[in-house]
């Protein structure tokens, strides 16, 4: 689990040394203006809440800190990938949920690798949608698998197999 979270976080680490911080800025009208320094915020910041989480057992994903500096400073965003990947190797450990619904917040139990895997997922999605910015700024600059599930991905190669 934690390898692919690190694969996808440093397929992410790679699109940051590739564009200038006018791109990684840079407003998208394919996705309702955001940028792809907001995405990586995101993604950047949930694992952050699942570091967090390892230490406290309790898991909020609704109270990370939105740190906008991540958005705008591609270099302080890869200062906190580097952080992600040095701090996200952890045994298994079961963690409390913490999830708000129509109903108010309730608590779940959950475990910190299934929350790895949630991760690597959310991750995924998120880089499907830089793709998108990526392609909207006319940049070819990440590879065929880059936002792509795990499971399209072995489709494909079992497909043209």
């Amino acid at each position: 689990m934690i390898h692919s979270l690190t694969e996808q976080l440093c397929c992410l680490r790679d699109l940051l040394y590739r564009l200038n911080d006018e791109q990684y800025t840079c407003r998208s009208s394919m996705l309702n203006h955001a940028t792809i320094g907001q995405h990586v915020r995101h993604v950047i910041e949930l694992g952050q809440c699942l570091i967090l989480a390892y230490q406290t057992g309790v898991l909020n994903y609704d109270k990370r800190k939105r740190d906008e500096r991540m958005e705008n400073s591609r270099s302080f965003a890869l200062q906190q990938l580097n952080d992600l990947f040095q701090s996200i190797n952890k045994p298994e450990k079961k963690l409390q949920l913490q999830v708000a619904t129509s109903q108010g917040t309730h608590t779940l139990e959950t475990w910190f690798h299934r929350e790895v895997f949630y991760n690597t997922e959310h991750a995924i999605h998120h880089m499907a949608l830089i793709r998108v910015a990526l392609k909207e700024m006319q940049l070819d600059i990440v590879n065929d698998n880059f936002g792509v599930a795990y499971a399209t991905v072995q489709h494909r190669q079992t497909a043209s197999a």
